[in-house]
């Protein structure tokens, strides 16, 4: 993404946080983060985000970290592994009922494995409340579940990079494979 895309994101991240707290739900600060690393040139993140072709209209945002040396509750082990972190989603909640974590999923999914050198994983962190609709609606796979003491009960679920034949039919890319 780049400053171009800073206002229609700035709205998504606004609207999803209202809609989070008539929800009687709350945001963890997470939209800051998200705004400030918008068309900041830093190598190990990115802020990716589906966009609905005719109108461009902000679907939904996440950052893809790159180079994931520290990030809580994952082993030293397993952060040895090559892994990507998917965190700070945010999807517009007006299109609550279309599939845009899925289809995000599917994107990251399929971008991993297109490159040069994949990562092995996917990584990321939930709410513990999110654990079935991550495991049984997007494919993530449970590791193990602790307690943050900022957001509390979350989940961390990992799944491997998959090409998907359909992905680009489906979502077109504007981030090129990187060559190796």
């Amino acid at each position: 993404m780049t400053t171009a895309d800073l206002t229609p994101v700035t709205a998504l991240i606004a609207e999803r946080e209202q809609w989070l707290l008539k929800r009687g739900k709350h945001s963890y600060g997470q939209g800051a983060a998200v705004l400030g690393l918008i068309g900041q040139p830093v190598q190990s993140s990115t802020v990716i985000g589906l966009f609905r072709q005719e109108d461009g209209h902000v679907l939904g945002c996440s950052v893809l970290l790159t180079a994931a040396s520290a990030v809580p509750g994952w082993t030293a082990a397993e952060l040895r592994e090559r892994t990507w972190v998917v965190t700070m989603s945010h999807s517009h909640p007006a299109f609550s009922s279309d599939p845009i974590g899925w289809l995000m999923t599917m994107w990251v999914g399929d971008y991993a494995a297109r490159q040069p050198d994949p990562p092995a994983w996917l990584r990321c962190r939930v709410p513990a409340v999110l654990v079935a609709h991550y495991r049984d609606q997007l494919g993530w796979q449970l590791v193990r579940t602790r307690h943050d003491r900022e957001v509390g009960s979350v989940s961390l679920m990992q799944r491997r990079p998959e090409s998907s034949h359909g992905a680009p039919a489906l979502i077109t890319s504007l981030i090129p494979v990187e060559a190796s």
